[in-house]
């Protein structure tokens, strides 16, 4: 066992971040929500949208994590030891997303074109599509992703937790040998999961590396939270001893390396189809690049690739807490803009139209996803003080 005292630091959180901030998270949640279902029942077409929208943001949040937890124990990254903990709590908030998902379940006909058997009569196209794209496959589906990655998550949330208590390194040998099957398992049912929810929403189109680029977001995204969640833990004097200038420095080479690639494959995407001109195809860009939609794809590429290429590149700034945070933040609102330009031209055909269930859906989803995640860390230790790589991580220094 790795010689810390856990009380000197810190590595057990206790107050405010474990008793009242969830209990004010889950409040905040409980009404954002009561208030959503409320424009859901009464403006169920559009209000679906917003829902579908905030909770593709959560999803992919502990999907994301999920990555990294794989990632991590895949390429025995020594160095994340000590962040694990974040995205591992993350990725175990999946089992509420399965919860939140059943709202969609009922909103199907207002999100879903190829659920109007009158218009699949009418549309060869949507007739060759049927045998997969029907609501009783989806929903079967739909079961079998979150079956998967529930079993994902607790598999290694368990194997990690428990070698708290039981210092054996069998337990990490275990966890690496899953992870081999789990990347292959996870990326599939990534890829297959967002192809439902989400590109099926303009039935028509279709992308081959879709669920890469939904992927690279997603990974941005958790890398970003990350980093904020250690910082706000740090805040309260935890890990300040633990988690230091040199890891946050690699998490910022991270968020750098995928947010290019995310850019990497937007581009790819856009520019093949632009290219090929098949009317299949370019109906999703016309259709996103009708009226203010066009400047919101404009933010986009300045935003979350131009900006960031230029501004975080620097060693300085991944390595000062200050611009890493501003840069985190910005990187987090790319990802929220971009998912909502992704999603929302299905509903809003003329141009960005923020509404009240865009907000509340948010709020309602996001204050019970971390008041969860908080309450989870009662029972949970901040680092695995077990991992046989804890002192190489506790010791890392870039180079």
């Amino acid at each position: 066992m790795n010689n810390i005292d856990l009380n000197k630091n810190k590595v057990q959180l206790q107050g405010y971040l474990t008793e009242k901030l969830p209990k004010l998270l889950f409040g905040i949640g409980a009404v954002f929500l009561f208030i959503s279902f409320l424009f859901l029942y009464n403006d169920p077409h559009h209000a679906m949208f917003s829902y579908l929208n905030s909770f593709t943001f959560f999803l992919s949040l502990s999907l994301g994590a999920l990555f990294i937890v794989l990632i991590f124990y895949l390429t025995r990254a020594g160095w994340g030891i000590v962040i694990r903990r974040v995205p591992e709590n993350l990725m175990m908030n999946i089992g509420l997303m399965g919860i939140l998902f059943i709202p969609i379940l009922f909103g199907l006909h207002d999100l879903y074109h190829w659920t109007h058997l009158k218009d699949v009569a009418a549309d060869p196209i949507l007739q060759s599509k049927q045998p997969y794209l029907n609501t009783t496959f989806f929903i079967i589906r739909a079961l079998l992703f979150f079956s998967i990655w529930i079993w994902l998550t607790r598999k290694f949330f368990k194997g990690s937790t428990s070698q708290d208590s039981n210092a054996k390194p069998i337990i990490t040998a275990k966890l690496q040998k899953a992870s081999t099957y789990g990347m292959l398992i996870f990326a599939l049912s990534f890829s297959f999961g967002v192809f439902d929810w989400i590109m099926s929403l303009t039935p028509h189109w279709y992308s081959t590396i879709f669920g890469i680029y939904m992927f690279a977001g997603a990974t941005v995204c958790v890398l970003a939270t990350t980093s904020l969640l250690l910082m706000l833990i740090r805040r309260f004097g935890y890990l300040k001893d633990i988690v230091t200038i040199e890891h946050f420095h690699d998490i910022g080479k991270l968020m750098y390396g995928f947010n290019v690639f995310w850019a990497y494959i937007a581009f790819s995407q856009y520019f093949l189809i632009w290219y090929a001109n098949v009317p299949e195809e370019t109906v999703y860009y016309l259709q996103h690049f009708k009226g203010s939609w066009n400047t919101v794809a404009i933010i986009l590429a300045i935003g979350h690739f131009g900006i960031p290429f230029i501004l975080f590149m620097s060693r300085h700034v991944k390595r000062n807490l200050k611009t890493h945070c501003i840069m985190a933040i910005w990187l987090i609102l790319m990802h929220i803009l971009d998912l909502y330009w992704v999603i929302m031209p299905n509903i809003a055909k003329k141009g960005i139209h923020i509404t009240i269930p865009d907000i509340t859906c948010f709020l309602g989803i996001g204050g019970i996803y971390f008041g969860l995640f908080f309450y989870r860390f009662k029972n949970t230790l901040l680092i695995p003080i077990n991992d046989p790589r804890l002192s190489e991580s506790l010791k890392f220094q870039n180079h």
